[in-house]
């Protein structure tokens, strides 16, 4: 006898063979190339980029001196803007967080859901931008002269990004305070 018994039934090496073609095809083994290839699914496509500007976005390159506010309340902040890359979602939830160098006690957790605009960054690549969210610096009349670490998490239900970004704060001198630590 040259096959073997399969469920009670002979089977030839040719019969082996085609099945075992079959099996693979089913596989994807030998079956046609597939079109362009989709890239990254959109949970590994999202990133956000934390930036600055009031009106629009602009690019934190290295740690900047950016100029503290002076907020309508009393506070200071500087000015958040932010580009979000693969999201669909046309608002999305915001975590914010502000801390001066060195001072533990100075982290501030800003949240926010904030609608998006559709934009094109400077490489022509569709984005969502958020221009103008005040991220307050706590004791910014002492901040001057350090160093301030900003924290971006955006996230939709489907999927989250982060940024990191530092500058160096710039309190005009009348608005300084001349009892800091």
């Amino acid at each position: 006898m040259t096959g073997s018994r399969l469920a009670g039934k002979d089977w030839s090496a040719s019969n082996t063979a085609l099945a075992v073609a079959a099996l693979l095809s089913l596989y994807g083994c030998g079956a046609p190339e597939a079109g362009p290839s989709e890239g990254p699914s959109p949970s590994e496509a999202r990133r956000v980029v934390l930036g600055t500007g009031e009106a629009e976005f602009e690019s934190m390159d290295g740690e900047p001196q950016l100029r503290l506010v002076a907020g309508v309340q009393g506070g200071f902040h500087v000015w958040a803007s932010f580009l979000a890359y693969g999201f669909t979602a046309s608002n999305l939830a915001m975590v914010l967080t502000t801390s001066v160098e060195e001072a533990p006690e100075s982290r501030i957790p800003l949240r926010a859901t904030l609608p998006l605009r559709e934009t094109v960054d400077d490489q022509g690549e569709l984005a969502h931008a958020f221009a103008g969210f005040p991220a307050q610096v706590h004791d910014a009349r002492c901040a001057h002269g350090k160093r301030v670490r900003l924290d971006i998490s955006l996230s939709d239900g489907d999927g989250t990004a982060e940024d990191t970004r530092y500058c160096v704060a710039v309190v005009d001198e009348a608005r300084r305070s001349l009892d800091c630590p």
